[in-house]
């Protein structure tokens, strides 16, 4: 309990500082920070959320990797207007499976709509949740919003859209959402709005492809999975109510403790219940290191996936035109794992979806290509794919460096 101040700091320098930087940046401003305020341990998902609600989000439809689940524990924790940079639209379809789950009054609005004003007008009234989509920057429409300059007028509470005079519901809440991961956001508006980064990154991708692959090839081990982790969550709830239980029976007791029989009974009931929690909880995380060490073995094809995608998305610096989205990549992804080679062990399976899947990828871009590009993007591959080919120096030699 002493640690919980310093943890709620630690929480809220995560949330405002850390929502719009990728994970190795997160990683090494926390170590510091923790280093700092002479903390061990601490694990933003563990603090601010449950095991249960983490598992909500991935049947949601989020992407199960460490990026994606902390950024969700951003957008719900933040005070204020979230700014969502999403790429690959998963995080914003998420959002608004969440909301019309637990809200009803959701509105769902593009920037460039020709009643943007009016809907934000009467979204704001009627205490709404609005979701502005493909945002270019933040309009200066939205500054007494995001800033809450709220007039009071009599009972009511009153924010200037425009030149309206609009009644503030408190229920409203607001959301802003682009897919551009370069959006231009001056200064004067930073401070308004919590950035939250979807970009997609290699290790989060990996994660996700791993994922893909587990549920394709031995989807009873992620199945497991989860249901250790929700047994885990119950079995902790359990045990917290059972303590909650002899506290409040310790304070109501009257009289000598020790003759009192039923409360000894109890204690004893609660004590013995408590250790087979314990002994359970144990067995379920030695059976979960058993499960990820098992998963562990389909890694480097996930590895090798989300390298093939970073090295499509530098096809944009020889053509804007050259933008591949992350569902058409996870459809390649897919396309190879159903090609099911007979295999006399794992590894030999593996080996050959990795080359299938280097072969699929490679043609189905080529083609998407401009000729004059092919040799350039060629080379560019080999180099992405099969670094170790190259000698020393001898990258630099042709690529001009």
């Amino acid at each position: 309990m002493t640690l919980v101040p310093v943890k709620s700091l630690l929480s809220s320098a995560f949330i405002t500082y850390l929502g719009g930087e990728n994970e190795s940046s997160r990683e090494i401003n926390m170590n510091n920070w923790k280093s700092a305020l002479r903390v061990q341990e601490f694990n933003i998902r563990t603090f601010l959320a449950t095991e249960a609600q983490l598992l909500t989000f991935k049947k949601e439809g989020l992407p199960a990797d460490r990026l994606s689940m902390e950024n969700a524990i951003i957008i719900l924790n933040a005070v204020r207007t979230n700014l969502i940079i999403d790429p690959a639209t998963q995080a914003t379809e998420w959002l608004k499976k969440s909301l019309q789950q637990n809200n009803e009054s959701v509105e769902i609005l593009n920037h460039q709509d020709p009643k943007f004003n009016t809907t934000l007008e009467l979204s704001i009234r009627f205490g709404k949740t609005l979701v502005i989509q493909e945002v270019d920057g933040i309009e200066s429409l939205l500054f007494p919003v995001l800033r809450k300059d709220l007039n009071q007028q009599g009972p009511r509470q009153v924010v200037q859209i425009g030149d309206k005079a609009v009644d503030y519901n408190p229920a409203f809440q607001l959301y802003l959402t682009t897919r551009d991961q370069f959006v231009d956001i001056p200064p004067n508006s930073q401070a308004l709005v919590t950035n939250v980064n979807f970009t997609v990154t290699k290790s989060g991708l990996e994660g996700q492809l791993l994922s893909i692959t587990i549920n394709f090839e031995q989807p009873e081990l992620e199945s497991r999975k989860t249901q250790l982790l929700e047994e885990e969550e119950r079995f902790q709830i359990q045990l917290a109510s059972f303590e909650k239980q002899l506290l409040e029976e310790l304070a109501n007791s009257e009289g000598n403790i020790l003759e009192n029989k039923t409360l000894i009974d109890h204690l004893n009931q609660t004590k013995t219940q408590s250790k087979q929690i314990e002994k359970s909880l144990s067995e379920s995380q030695h059976l979960q290191q058993s499960l990820d060490q098992q998963r562990e073995v389909y890694r480097n094809f996930a590895f090798i996936g989300s390298n093939l995608f970073m090295v499509f998305g530098d096809l944009i610096k020889m053509n804007n035109m050259y933008q591949f989205s992350l569902a058409s990549f996870i459809k390649l992804f897919t396309r190879s794992l159903e090609t099911k080679p007979q295999a006399n062990s794992t590894e030999e399976k593996l080996n050959y979806l990795s080359s299938s899947l280097i072969k699929l990828c490679f043609s189905e871009i080529s083609r998407s290509l401009f000729k004059a590009d092919r040799l350039t993007y060629s080379l560019h591959f080999v180099k992405g794919v099969f670094s170790d080919k190259f000698g020393p120096k001898e990258w630099e030699f042709f690529s001009g460096q």
